[in-house]
């Protein structure tokens, strides 16, 4: 599956920004001395999510061809966009809280039944998923991710750019999980 994700990073360019959101997430995933991560691959950019109607689609995983949005240029998109993400957040909590609702699992029979040893149902996948949301768990359900402070939500970014100042990028990028 595909997920179009966010990443906002301060950089003094564009390329800078797609340069440290591309080591960023490489760093991330396993082979590189450090732990796995929920996506097997990216293309920073926006890959197919990067194309016009009419475009031929391979052309939307050409290297170097982005399209970002930059504060210093439109900061009424940049807002938007990041407030387009976290809506899209909310519907996946909500899509989960209603499979919660109707999954009428009983929590502390579950709790009663452990014993130790994982169980191989999805019975607390929702539930699960929920929590992961609620504490900030970067992950497919997320829509943005501020690289910068380590963080899904934005309101780092914003105080920093409000009150420090300097040019924050989201750079949209194409995550296979």
């Amino acid at each position: 599956m595909h997920v179009l994700q966010w990443i906002a990073t301060k950089a003094e360019n564009a390329e800078e920004a797609v340069r440290n959101v591309e080591q960023h997430l490489e760093s991330q995933m396993s082979g590189n001395d450090a732990p796995s991560t929920w996506y097997d691959w990216f293309v920073v950019g926006g890959g197919r999510w990067n194309t016009e109607e009419g475009d031929d689609f391979s052309e939307a995983y050409k290297s170097g061809k982005t399209n970002m949005i930059v504060s210093s240029e439109n900061i009424e998109e940049f807002e938007a966009t990041v407030s387009r993400a976290i809506d899209n957040r909310l519907a996946e909590f909500n899509d989960y809280r209603t499979r919660w609702e109707k999954s009428n699992v009983n929590i502390n029979a579950k709790f009663d039944s452990y014993d130790g040893i994982m169980q191989y149902d999805f019975d607390l996948f929702s539930l699960k998923k929920m929590i992961d949301m609620l504490q900030g768990e970067w992950d497919y359900n997320a829509y943005f991710w501020d690289m910068d402070n380590w963080s899904t939500n934005p309101e780092h970014m914003t105080k920093d750019r409000l009150n420090v100042g300097g040019v924050w990028y989201l750079v949209p990028v194409d995550f296979h999980f």
